[in-house]
């Protein structure tokens, strides 16, 4: 039963998060701590393991649509890593009620870019494609200093950032959901490397996880598309938003 459950809820989260361009980190490490009951290093490890598999399908899946900005998402990658080699050697500097403090206000400006951009993207729909967005650099720069935060300290893959960012620099909500896809994909991998020395990954977890979140994984651009397209993608972006803030008074508490 718990194998089953394990493995519908991967399926949830692997169609649902890979479709939004995030890692899904985030979300399994509440769900295996709250409902699981793992701690939360098991959990955070076994997030990243069972995620890579999903985060890494659906990348490809939306490498071929051509929607990956590689130019964006190779600079925002570029403006993350560093801040996560940091951020990884001196995470133990950090305690760990101060990192939960940290990640929660991290979600709660995060939720709130999104939602702001949710409701302002119409307003900007006129300005040319290859106009670079005001501030650019300081764009890059926070993203990535948020998302090193996350992978470095937290172990987590930092997708949430990069996704806020990328909506900041201009390109459409699918676009921005592929490229974020692709930063995800590399920062994930940063941060099972972090952690691997630690070991803490539940493998009798991992493994329904990974069926069911690599099947999710292989609708979800076509779910994206569904939902970034007839005037859905504002509502998709502000539920996303609401979504982060509430993870974010969970993670304080």
């Amino acid at each position: 039963m718990r194998f089953l459950l394990l493995a519908f809820v991967g399926l949830l989260v692997g169609t649902f998060v890979v479709a939004l361009g995030s890692g899904g980190g985030s979300v399994y490490v509440a769900v295996l701590s709250s409902l699981f009951g793992l701690d939360p290093a098991a959990a955070t490890m076994s997030s990243l393991v069972a995620s890579a598999p999903s985060v890494a399908i659906g990348t490809w899946q939306y490498r071929r649509t051509n929607a990956i900005d590689y130019r964006k998402a190779n600079r925002m990658l570029l403006a993350t890593i560093p801040w996560a080699v940091a951020f990884s050697l001196g995470s133990f500097l950090i305690p760990k009620k101060a990192y939960s403090w940290i990640l929660a206000a991290i979600l709660v400006i995060v939720g709130v870019v999104i939602v702001v951009k949710a409701f302002r993207g119409d307003k900007e729909k006129g300005r040319p494609e290859d106009k670079k967005p005001k501030h650019a650099f300081w764009i890059y720069l926070i993203s990535g200093l948020l998302s090193g935060i996350m992978v470095g300290i937290g172990g987590m893959s930092g997708g949430e950032p990069v996704l806020a960012g990328l909506l900041l620099l201009g390109d459409n909500a699918f676009e921005t959901i592929a490229s974020s896809s692709w930063v995800v994909f590399w920062t994930g991998l940063f941060g099972i490397c972090a952690r691997i020395l630690g070991g803490g990954a539940q493998w009798d977890v991992i493994l329904p996880l990974v069926l069911g979140d690599s099947a999710g994984a292989l609708f979800a651009p076509h779910v994206a598309r569904f939902m970034t397209h007839g005037g859905r993608e504002k509502w998709l972006m502000s539920a996303l938003g609401v979504l982060l803030i509430a993870m974010a008074v969970k993670s304080a508490l």
